[in-house]
């Protein structure tokens, strides 16, 4: 019984050291700590720049793909710590998901971390979104996209947004993304073109073509170029709203001023989302986290 309540006391005096930890770390930078398994420890000195690691588990046998090798009778997952080393602290957790949740709400209370990759190219495309969110004429925004199909496909996809559209965004062969307004759902595709350079009849009719099997109510075509007449012909027969260059500008001026921004790119612009995260898992154990 008294070796029963030593092992209490330890485990308890445990406890009660690491709650203070984190309450001494949420304390040094003003956050509320959040759910998960962290193991904090305090250094010396504070570290010169504060940078983080991603450590995803992984299959001890994994096929090509990252999934388990089912041929194995003996096969687990093998995971590790993700990591953190902000001021004079280091932060170690099993769950690279929570962990990343540490960082997201030490950057909202004004913590600059360092960009993993995964970051950086996001902060790169929200720094060219802005750009053509504050674009002042149609040469300018054509390019700011010039070489970015994908981008210009999820710019269109904000714009519609701002103009009041619930957009899922997904590509499939004719189209780029699906918008629903009051009820009433259609395909949209666009193009990033010369402002010289005319949608085809070809373009024209993949979208028509999609919408076969999808079955919408409406159509849309959005290009920083123009249509030729056959595209025009096919549009207005099978009411599509064909959004030319002029008109697509005017839009973007309506939706965010056209005014440049001197303001950085906030964190929010580059913070992964959980289904990004979860891709550093393997295919066949992404769980809730």
């Amino acid at each position: 019984m008294e070796a029963i309540i030593i092992i209490a006391v330890i485990v308890i005096g445990i406890w009660a050291y690491g709650r203070k930890k984190r309450s001494d770390f949420a304390s040094e930078f003003n956050i509320v700590f959040p759910v998960g398994k962290f193991k904090l420890k305090k250094r010396g000195q504070p570290v010169a720049v504060n940078e983080f690691t991603l450590v995803y588990p992984h299959w001890e046998y994994a096929k090509a793909d990252g999934t388990k090798d089912a041929r194995r009778s003996s096969n687990s997952l093998i995971g590790g710590d993700s990591t953190l080393s902000v001021g004079a602290w280091e932060v170690r957790c099993p769950n690279p998901v929570h962990l990343y949740s540490l960082i997201t709400e030490l950057r909202s209370k004004g913590t600059d971390i360092s960009l993993i990759p995964q970051e950086q190219t996001k902060m790169n495309q929200g720094s060219v979104m802005s750009q053509a969110r504050h674009a002042t004429s149609l040469a300018e925004l054509i390019q700011t996209f010039y070489g970015k199909p994908d981008l210009f496909s999820h710019f269109c996809a904000d714009l519609c947004r701002q103009q009041g559209y619930e957009v899922t965004e997904y590509q499939e062969p004719g189209f780029d993304f699906t918008a629903e307004l009051g009820g009433v759902e259609g395909l949209v595709a666009c193009a990033c073109l010369n402002v010289h350079s005319n949608v085809g009849l070809p373009a024209v009719r993949k979208l028509v073509d999609a919408n076969v099997l999808a079955g919408t109510q409406e159509l849309m075509y959005m290009t920083t170029g123009g249509y030729s007449s056959q595209a025009i012909a096919l549009g207005q027969r099978e009411r599509v709203h064909l959004i030319d260059g002029t008109q697509l500008i005017g839009m973007v001026q309506q939706a965010w001023g056209g005014s440049a921004s001197s303001e950085g790119i906030p964190y929010t612009e580059y913070t992964l989302t959980t289904e990004e995260l979860m891709q550093g898992y393997p295919a066949d154990a992404r769980i809730v986290p």
